[in-house]
């Protein structure tokens, strides 16, 4: 029998008691998913830590012919990229806790060449655009990919001027597609959709949901040479994200500024940790100098 290990991850994934984590734990004995279709059902109890009503019924859904067929169809429609694919980022290939499974709306090319990750806070200070405005255009002119959240300030911010600019830019969700979150941003989805790309692990119907946005955020800081935060709380997902890039091995700039303001108060701390400081644009242009 043939076996194609993207489809047939596909397939698993979409069973409602599989998880990553699980996945990830079985693959470690069946990296190809070759024996999946030998294993009697009292194997997935230990293999993929199930119990004995979730092995019989994953058991049954890959037995079950008029399941697979539906299975196959999703999977021609959404085309998803696997860890098997060869469009799958390396860039995501070597983090800690790569997603299995990527789901795409949008410029797929962009998945290649240099990227930045943006990020910053939700609700930035009155001088945040002007960072914005002054750091990334030198980068977006130069094809770089700018990557961020698709969240209120500063995700909006840059992938908003980087439209403007007719540059780069993928927004990765933390919900599938189905789903618009912010509602107010509906008008910034549908730009990147058509100009830019869309990127989640998520399957099309899953909804925000608050967890989702921390575990989204190391796809974010994964898929770039690079993470750039322009400001901070000491108490944020932005937080969040410097952490996982610098566990990825990642570069983390920082945008200093006044002691006195509190968005800033997250990028001082990283300064005081190690991060790279940006000052100028020409800082991150001798980045990109050094990498591209």
């Amino acid at each position: 029998m043939q076996i194609n290990p993207s489809f047939e991850l596909y397939h698993l994934l979409s069973h409602p008691k599989i998880t990553r984590k699980k996945v990830q734990n079985y693959l470690l004995t069946d990296p190809s998913l070759e024996r999946l279709h030998t294993l009697h059902w009292k194997d997935l109890i230990q293999l993929l830590q199930l119990t004995t009503h979730e092995a019989k019924s994953l058991y049954e859904h890959f037995r079950n012919r008029p399941q697979r067929q539906r299975s196959a169809r999703q999977y021609s429609m959404l085309r998803p990229i696997t860890i098997y694919d060869t469009d799958y980022p390396h860039s995501l290939a070597t983090i800690p806790d790569p997603p299995l499974i990527l789901y795409a709306r949008g410029n797929r090319s962009l998945l290649r060449g240099i990227h930045l990750s943006v990020i910053g806070s939700r609700k930035p200070s009155s001088t945040a655009k002007n960072k914005i405005n002054l750091l990334l255009p030198p980068l977006i002119e130069k094809s770089v990919t700018i990557v961020s959240g698709l969240a209120y300030g500063i995700d909006g911010m840059s992938h908003q001027l980087t439209l403007n600019q007719q540059g780069k830019t993928i927004a990765v969700l933390a919900f599938g597609f189905n789903h618009i979150y912010p509602k107010a941003h509906t008008s910034l989805y549908r730009a990147i959709e058509r100009n830019g790309l869309l990127l989640t692990e998520y399957p099309p119907d899953v909804k925000p949901n608050r967890w989702q946005f921390p575990e989204r955020n190391r796809i974010i800081s994964g898929l770039s040479q690079a993470t750039l935060i322009i400001e901070a709380t000491k108490r944020s997902g932005t937080m969040i994200t410097a952490d996982q890039a610098l566990e990825q091995g990642k570069d983390v700039f920082v945008v200093p500024d006044s002691i006195f303001l509190p968005e800033a108060e997250g990028c001082l701390k990283l300064l005081q940790e190690g991060a790279i400081p940006i000052t100028s644009p020409q800082d991150l242009m001798d980045w990109w100098n050094k990498i591209s």
